[in-house]
C-alpha cells in the first residue's frame, strides 16, 4: 500500500490540524503579552536596557528549566502537558493585570512562570508531531510549524500595536490570555493515542540518558548544531535588519518591517518547493546544499547595495531557512526514539533559545565594531563553514 503524501493530506489530518491550531493561537499569545510587556516596562523605566528583561525572563527558564521540561515530557502524558501549559500560561496572563503599576520585579517574576510553562509546550508539541504524521509526510508537517513559527512571530507583534492603541494594554493582555485558552481547546480535542506510563526511574538519569544519546549519535549531535547556528542566523539578521535597512539600503529604519516580509514570502514558497525537492534529495544533502546557499546569500547581501537585488536575496534566504530548519526538524523526530523525543526537543528548545542572545549580543557587538555589512559577512562564512562540515561528513549526506 502507497502512502499519500502531499499538503491535502495534512491539511485532512484532523488531529495535526488542531495542533497547528493549539500552536498557532498560543505563539500568537505569546508574541502580544511580550508587545504589551515591553510597553509597560518601558514606560515605568523610560530605559531601552529595561525593554531586555522580557528577553532576560524568556531565556533563563530556557536554558534552567528546559532539559527537565523534557524529562518530565518523556515520562507524562505530552498532552496533558500541553493542555495544562497552555491554561496556566492564560491564567498568569490574566495574573499581571492587577499588577500593572506594582514594581517590575513583581511583573518580572509572573513573566518567569510564564516563560517557564513554555518551555514545557514546546518539547511536548514537537515530540507529538509524529505521533500525529505519518513518515512520508513529517517534512511538511514541520514546513508547516517552521512557517507559522515565523508568520506568528511578525503577526503577533503586528497585532500588538493596533490592539494596544484600540483597548489598551488591559484588554489586550485579556485577548491574549483568551487565545492560550482557544489554544488549550484546541488540543483537548485532539484524538492522539494515549502513551503507556514510563517505568519511574531517577529523574537526573532519565536526563543523562537524553544527553547520552545526543553524545553517542552523531546525526543528532551534528543536526542540533546546525539547528543551533540556523536559529543564531534568524535572530541575527533580525537584529541588523534595522540598521541595515536605515544605513546600507537607505530606505529608513521604521521600513526594515518589508525587509521581514521579504523573509516570510521566501519562506512560504521554500514551504511549497520542498514538498517536491524531497523526493529527489536526501534529506541531510537538502539541509548541506541549504547551508552553502543560504551562507553565500549572506554573503552577497553584505555587498549588495541595489534595494531590488537586496529584496531577492532576503527572499531567497527564507526560502533557504524553511529547507534547513524543516528539514532538521524531520531529520532529529525520525533518529529519536519516541520514549527519549522529549527530553532530546528539550535540549532542542534551550539551544534554539539560546541562539537569541549570546550570538546576536556577539553579532550586535561585531557589527558596532566593524559595521554591519561586515558583521553579515562572518555570519555568511559560519553558515558557508557548516555546509562545508556537512559535506565531509558522509552519515550526515546520507541521512
Amino acid at each position: 500500500m502507497v502512502n499519500k503524501t502531499g499538503f491535502g493530506v495534512i491539511f485532512s489530518n484532523f488531529g495535526f490540524m488542531l495542533l497547528w491550531v493549539g500552536q498557532l493561537t498560543s505563539q500568537l499569545a505569546d508574541r502580544i503579552f511580550v508587545y504589551v510587556l515591553m510597553i509597560i516596562i518601558y514606560q515605568q523605566t523610560r530605559s531601552n536596557l529595561g525593554v531586555s528583561l522580557p528577553l532576560l525572563a524568556f531565556g533563563i527558564p530556557s536554558v534552567i528549566v528546559g532539559p527537565w521540561a523534557g524529562v518530565l515530557v518523556d515520562r507524562l502524558d505530552r498532552k496533558g502537558i500541553l493542555i495544562v501549559t497552555a491554561v496556566l500560561r492564560g491564567l498568569l496572563t490574566l495574573l499581571i493585570i492587577p499588577f500593572l503599576a506594582a514594581p517590575l520585579q513583581l511583573i518580572f517574576l509572573i513573566s518567569l512562570l510564564l516563560y517557564t510553562m513554555a518551555q514545557f509546550f514546546a518539547p511536548a508539541e514537537t515530540s507529538s508531531i509524529p505521533e500525529l504524521v505519518d513518515k512520508p509526510n513529517l517534512i511538511i508537517a514541520n514546513a508547516l510549524f517552521m512557517m507559522t513559527w515565523m508568520a506568528s512571530s511578525v503577526v503577533g507583534f503586528g497585532l500588538g500595536a493596533p490592539i494596544v492603541n484600540l483597548f489598551a494594554e488591559k484588554n489586550t493582555l485579556i485577548a491574549s490570555a483568551g487565545l492560550y485558552f482557544i489554544s488549550a481547546a484546541a488540543i483537548l480535542m485532539i484524538p492522539i493515542k494515549a502513551r503507556p506510563v514510563a517505568a519511574k526511574s531517577h529523574v537526573w538519569k532519565d536526563l543523562v540518558v537524553g544527553f547520552e544519546f545526543i553524545r553517542r549519535n552523531g546525526v543528532v549531535r551534528f543536526s542540533l548544531i546546525q539547528l543551533f547556528t540556523a536559529a543564531s542566523a534568524i535572530a541575527t539578521l533580525s537584529l541588523l535588519a534595522i540598521s541595515y535597512a536605515g544605513d546600507v539600503l537607505k530606505i529608513g529604519e521604521r521600513n526594515f518591517g518589508y525587509l521581514i516580509i521579504a523573509v516570510g514570502v521566501g519562506m512560504l514558497i521554500g514551504m511549497f518547493t520542498l514538498e517536491r525537492i524531497r523526493h529527489y534529495l536526501k534529506m541531510g544533502t537538502i539541509v548541506t546544499l541549504s547551508f552553502l546557499f543560504s551562507g553565500g546569500l549572506i554573503v552577497w547581501l553584505a555587498m549588495a547595495r541595489n534595494l531590488h537585488l537586496a529584496f531577492v536575496l532576503i527572499t531567497l534566504l527564507g526560502v533557504g531557512n524553511i529547507y534547513i530548519t524543516s528539514t532538521i526538524q524531520t531529520i532529529l523526530q525520525h533518529k529519536i526514539p519516541r520514549q527519549i523525543r522529549g527530553r532530546v526537543f528539550g535540549v532542542q528548545n534551550m539551544l534554539v533559545n539560546s541562539a537569541f542572545t549570546l550570538p546576536v549580543v556577539l553579532f550586535g557587538w561585531i557589527a558596532d565594531l566593524s559595521g554591519i555589512t561586515f558583521s553579515m559577512a562572518v555570519l555568511g562564512w559560519v553558515l558557508l563553514a557548516v555546509g562545508v562540515v556537512g559535506i565531509l561528513i558522509p552519515k550526515v549526506r546520507r541521512v
